[in-house]
C-alpha cells in the first residue's frame, strides 16, 4: 500500500494539522471514502466533464449531461461491450460489468467517441461505418493523450511524503 492511500491512522494528524475537530474528521472519513469509492468507477471522468462543458456552450445545451452506468451481469452476448444512448439533454453510457479496467476504460473513449463525431460531425451521422471509425479513432486519441498525461505528468506531481499534502492545504 502507497504511504499517500488515505487511512484511519492519519485522521488525528489531518484534523490536528488542519485545525479541526477530530470528531468532525472521523464523520467524513466514511462519507468521504463512500463518495470516492464511486469517483473511482467514473473512468474518464475528465474527458467526459470537458465534452460536456464542450456541448453545453457550442451547442446551447445548458444542461447536456453525459452519464456513465452499468448493465445488468447476466446481459447476454453481444452486450458484454458498452452502449451509448442519446436523449435530447443527455448521454448514457452503458458498460457491462465484467469487462476488465483497460477494456471499460477502451469502451467508454469509444462511446465518448460517438458522441464528440455526432456533435462536431452531424451531416455524417448517417454513415454508420465511418462513424463505427471514427468513434474508435477518439478512442485511441483520448487513449494515448491519458497515457502521456499518466507518464509525463502525474509523476511529476507525486509529492515525496504523505505530510507535504497536509502541509500544501495548511
Amino acid at each position: 500500500m502507497s504511504q499517500f492511500k488515505l487511512t484511519k491512522d492519519k485522521l488525528p494528524v489531518i484534523a490536528g494539522e488542519m485545525g479541526a475537530d477530530q470528531a468532525d474528521v472521523n464523520a467524513l472519513f466514511p462519507v468521504f471514502t463512500k463518495f470516492y469509492d464511486e469517483v473511482r468507477e467514473q473512468h474518464l471522468s475528465s474527458v467526459m466533464r470537458a465534452l460536456e462543458l464542450r456541448i453545453r456552450k457550442k451547442h446551447g445545451k445548458p444542461s447536456f449531461t453525459i452519464d456513465w452506468v452499468s448493465m445488468p451481469i447476466d446481459a447476454p452476448p453481444p452486450s458484454k461491450d458498452s452502449v451509448g444512448l442519446s436523449w435530447p439533454n443527455k448521454f448514457a453510457i452503458v458498460v457491462h460489468p465484467e469487462l476488465d479496467l483497460r477494456q471499460t476504460r477502451d469502451h467508454v473513449a469509444h462511446e465518448l467517441g460517438h458522441l464528440f463525431y455526432v456533435t462536431e460531425y452531424p451531416k455524417k451521422i448517417g454513415d454508420k461505418n465511418l462513424h463505427q471509425k471514427m468513434a474508435n479513432v477518439f478512442g485511441v486519441f483520448t487513449m494515448l493523450e491519458r497515457s502521456e498525461f499518466y507518464i509525463e505528468k502525474a509523476p511529476k506531481m507525486i509529492p515525496p511524503a504523505w505530510m507535504q499534502v497536509v502541509n500544501d492545504f495548511k
